[in-house]
């Protein structure tokens, strides 16, 4: 799952495989639900685990600057012609000021990202991203 992958709205996984199956990297959003709430530049860490295995299942999460949480799970397959995707069911939680507000808080979607780059990010870039 190492590499570049993006969404055909823009958005960008950019990820490494790290020790004992787990995933670390940086997702690029390319949309948000008010300006502002990923932050000023659209870039935050990601951390996940995956499963081994040639199509290997995989979550990941990342928090945004705004208090919002996005995660992902999903499976990495392989198409017909030898390239992978990801197929991912991605939920977003916002935090709201009362239980009152609690009904606008969750969006749920689906998504898949498809590779563009097999490349690695560096040690020091895999630091940078700890939580």
């Amino acid at each position: 799952m190492t590499g570049t992958w993006w969404n055909v709205l823009g958005s960008t996984f950019y990820l490494s495989e790290a020790e004992n199956s787990s995933l670390r990297g940086r997702y690029q959003t390319a949309v948000e639900a008010a300006a502002g709430e990923a932050g000023p530049d659209g870039l935050a860490p990601v951390i996940g685990i995956r499963h081994s295995g040639r199509e290997p299942t995989f979550s990941m999460s990342t928090v945004w600057a705004g208090g919002s949480i996005t995660s992902w799970v999903g499976q990495c397959l392989m198409q017909e012609d030898g390239n992978q995707v990801l197929k991912t069911m991605w939920l977003l939680r916002s935090p709201v000021a009362s239980l009152e507000e609690d009904w606008k808080s969750t969006r749920v979607g689906q998504d898949t990202f498809y590779r563009i780059a097999k490349d690695v990010l560096s040690n020091d870039e895999l630091q940078s991203l700890k939580p």
